[in-house]
């Protein structure tokens, strides 16, 4: 049951026409088969580590929406709770970073986070216009005000500077607004577009090689490069004949018709006539990642696409022929890490260490997740 539940919220969670494009010197054109594979995890990951996250009272996860690793130390979003719950690589808890409240360095929630080491500093995104500063201990530091814009819902690091976005209530207000990470202050904004579109797939951001990168929905499958004046178009998925045209279902996408046409889309992906969304999407030294949704929920199923640059050949699937389900919360170049529910633990038992395997078979039904880490081959 704690699987569907963070189904649902991860959904909610996963990003539009344009005014400010260009493309750059990389552009790819990535050719990729949505054909299902049949898939060993060997195919793709050598090794796996699991972290069992310890439970008590005080650490309870009831909704892990987004885990941030380094220096030793895993950082979890929870979405019921709103606040981040900071363990170490044996899954010991040692703290908690922000609180729901109205005294100071409390909030209503919080949408995001970033884990900004060479700072020292962790930041939460509240979707009333407000970032929370805090130290890596979880000591509230300040409140930075944000421009006046409507529902951010996440954001991503670009060096000083934080990149948000947010679903504006027209189609006139931008959605992407970059700002000065340590006052607030917008610097630029790009990217308007339908409020239908940009609501179904937020979480639009990723970072690779100190870059970051736009995936919007339902835009001819491209991938930008986010520079402080423009979007570069860095690549483009080609799916061949299950390639999605936005234009061929006759949307009007005016805001006069926003919660017609919010239900309309929403009919389409349930009952599969739009046959998929782009929800999420990654890509480090040896893969480029994209993460399709097929229908919606609670009748929804996800499936995950690795298109390898070595070869350019692509695997989708929905699960590895182990049964074990794959969600990737963090994406770098040695590793994936993600979440593993009680209900997913037996899959684990032909492909792990049986040290590793016991770490899962010691856990009771109502601990809270354990961590799992998928190493490259």
């Amino acid at each position: 049951m704690k699987y569907f539940f963070f189904l649902a919220v991860s959904i909610l969670l996963a990003s539009c026409r344009n005014n400010n494009t260009g493309s750059n010197t990389q552009n790819n054109i990535l050719q990729a088969d949505l054909q299902p594979s049949t898939l060993s995890i060997h195919e793709i990951f050598d090794s796996i580590q699991v972290i069992p996250l310890e439970t008590t009272d005080s650490c309870l996860l009831r909704a892990p929406v987004k885990v941030t690793t380094g220096n030793n130390r895993n950082y979890i979003l929870d979405w019921k709770s709103f606040q981040v719950f900071v363990f170490d690589d044996e899954g010991h808890f040692l703290h908690t970073i922000g609180k729901k409240g109205q005294g100071p360095g409390e909030y209503r929630e919080v949408y995001d986070m970033i884990v900004d080491e060479s700072r020292k500093q962790v930041k939460l995104l509240s979707p009333f216009g407000s970032l929370y500063v805090y130290d890596l201990e979880g000591q509230f530091i300040k409140q930075i005000r944000l421009p006046d814009k409507s529902n951010y819902q996440s954001m991503v690091a670009m060096g000083d500077k934080i990149i948000t976005w947010t679903i504006p209530n027209g189609s006139d207000e931008p959605c992407i607004t970059i700002v000065k990470a340590d006052t607030g202050e917008e610097v630029n904004s790009l990217w308007k577009g339908p409020r239908i579109l940009n609501s179904v797939a937020p979480g639009c951001f990723y970072t690779y090689h100190k870059k970051s990168y736009f995936a919007p929905a339902f835009h001819n499958n491209e991938v930008y490069e986010i520079t402080e004046d423009s979007l570069l178009l860095a690549y483009k998925w080609n799916f061949g004949e299950d390639n999605i045209d936005i234009s061929s279902y006759k949307f009007t996408f005016t805001d006069g018709n926003q919660a017609e046409e919010g239900r309309l889309l929403t009919l389409y992906l349930k009952e599969n006539a739009i046959p998929y969304l782009l929800r999420s999407q990654y890509q480090n030294e040896k893969f480029f990642y994209a993460g399709l949704s097929y229908g919606w929920f609670p009748n929804l199923t996800l499936k995950n696409l690795f298109y390898r640059k070595s070869d350019g050949k692509s695997f989708l699937f929905k699960d590895t022929q182990e049964g074990i389900l794959i969600r990737p919360e963090a994406f770098e170049d040695e590793y994936i890490m993600q979440f593993s529910f009680n209900e997913e633990f037996e899959a684990y038992q032909s492909v792990l260490a049986p040290e590793e395997y016991q770490k899962l078979m010691s856990r009771q039904e109502d601990d809270n997740p354990c961590l799992i880490k998928l190493y490259f081959k």
